[in-house]
């Protein structure tokens, strides 16, 4: 918990998970920031998203909602001394439905601009299961192959459609601004975090950081895999995105919280998810990416641990270290792909060797990456 709750008022009390919470924040130097809880159009495990707005050179919104949530957005902003007209800038922390949802929405209604990552620009057409291509590793292609035994086409078909529509709005949403890393708007600084997602940023504002879902409370963010994108469209991308490696995968994600704990302990940290849960709010700061590092290192652990107790498919791996709730219909897709993160980190730090035909084995002591997550946590 920060020695400082940034806490100063309560506007309109929510539900007990945060839905419909609106509160009022204060940075170090008495800037107002206030936080609107936009409720999903469904219920899901993360909760609201939470969507905050500042003045720094005109009115900024981070992030606005999940598709179906404008109605909840447009209340919850009702409650502040501003109008939606008064917006300059909305800026995403990411391009995941949950925070750039309703941009079409907004966009129809509002002149504001949309600044985001440099590289949610060149991806937002494409649908983010499509990107990857599935062939590029045996491990990706391991990935498929159970995938199409285990899920049903319904639960495929389900899938898509649900965001059919999102994505159709998201490739025609016009973004104004690309950001970079280290770059600097008024006294509202950009800071690269890929990882969970490859335009993944956090902003810096006196004494407070935006997280999107970069670092939550109470719950891990979803680390992407290594990705190689798919011949047809990688051709067409700019040459920043020809390599992927500094965007996507486990050891990207965990070398971006080392990142963000480099800047000293004074931030604040206003997360995307989970800052209001069970009645109580969940305040944290840069230590928690300690937290999570840890977590990551014990499922490691238990990957290690399994391997050298003869499960060595990518299928028993994954149903021996996920409830079997998790695993039911589609979700167990991306059970399995983050234990293909966690299985390509372990082989970038050589403690694994998975051969042609899918077998994992573990190599030497399978300590390589004990030391790894030292060197991240040294800082």
């Amino acid at each position: 918990m920060p020695n400082n709750i940034p806490l100063k008022n309560i506007i309109r009390k929510g539900d007990d998970n945060g839905d419909g919470w609106v509160i009022q924040l204060e940075t170090d130097k008495g800037r107002a920031v206030y936080g609107i809880a936009v409720a999903q159009s469904s219920s899901g495990r993360t909760g609201p998203t939470w969507s905050y707005v500042f003045e720094n050179d005109g009115f900024t919104v981070v992030d606005l909602g999940t598709p179906g949530s404008f109605d909840n957005f447009v209340d919850g902003y009702s409650q502040l001394p501003l109008n939606l007209n008064e917006i300059q800038r909305v800026i995403f922390t990411h391009g995941h439905s949950d925070h750039d949802g309703t941009a079409h929405e907004f966009s129809s209604l509002y002149k504001a601009e949309i600044w985001a990552h440099k590289t949610y620009s060149s991806l937002k057409k494409y649908k983010i299961w499509e990107i990857q291509d599935r062939e590029s590793s045996v491990l990706q292609k391991e990935l498929m192959r159970i995938s199409s035994i285990l899920i049903s086409d319904s639960d495929k078909f389900s899938r898509w459609n649900q965001y059919s529509d999102y994505y159709a709005n998201k490739g025609k949403t016009s973004v104004s601004k690309d950001l970079s890393n280290q770059e600097i708007f008024k006294d509202l600084q950009i800071i690269e975090t890929p990882g969970h997602s490859p335009d993944q940023i956090v902003l810096l504002l006196d004494n407070f950081m935006f997280t999107g879902d970069h670092i939550l409370p109470e719950i891990t963010p979803h680390p992407t895999s290594n990705t190689i994108i798919q011949k047809k469209i990688s051709n067409s991308l700019p040459c920043f995105l020809k390599d992927t490696s500094p965007w996507f995968g486990l050891g990207t994600y965990l070398n971006s919280l080392s990142t963000t704990m480099k800047l000293g302990n004074k931030y604040s940290i206003l997360p995307a998810h989970r800052l209001h849960n069970k009645g109580e709010f969940n305040w944290i700061d840069q230590s928690r990416g300690l937290e999570i590092i840890s977590h990551h290192e014990k499922r490691l652990n238990r990957i290690i641990h399994r391997l050298n107790s003869n499960s060595d498919s990518l299928e028993d791996l994954t149903r021996g270290i996920f409830e079997k709730s998790k695993l039911l219909g589609a979700n167990i897709f991306a059970a399995m792909s983050e234990i293909v993160a966690h299985l390509e980190f372990l082989e970038e730090c050589n403690d694994i060797k998975v051969s042609n035909s899918g077998k994992i084995n573990v190599t030497g002591n399978g300590i390589n990456y004990i030391k790894k997550l030292e060197q991240l946590r040294s800082v």
